[in-house]
């Protein structure tokens, strides 16, 4: 029982091309399913690796924020310092011309 002269007329030979083809087809879906099991463990450990990056760089823009309205408070401080210097230095200046 075969195919002969390269003609699958008879039923068994049909038979066994549907049995390979749907072989193939299977192993294909498997191999899909492997394929798309581990892209989706990838895209897992990818999301992770972004929020984590995400989190530090808002970490990073918390402290520069930080230090930004740090330097803004220190240069008010002294802004006030030097204005509180020069009216006492006017005061001071006043004092002595009046004497």
């Amino acid at each position: 029982m075969g195919c002969t002269g390269g003609v699958c007329g008879n039923l068994y030979c049909v038979l066994v091309l549907y049995v390979i083809a749907a072989l193939v087809i299977v192993l294909g879906l498997v191999l899909l399913v492997l394929t798309l099991l581990r892209t989706r463990r990838k895209a897992a450990g990818f999301r992770a690796a972004a929020a984590r990056a995400q989190a530090d760089i808002a970490d990073r823009r918390g402290l520069i924020r930080a230090r930004v309205a740090a330097l803004g408070v220190a240069l008010a401080q002294r802004r006030r310092i030097g204005a509180e210097e020069r009216v006492a230095g006017a005061a001071a200046d006043a004092e002595g011309r009046h004497r």
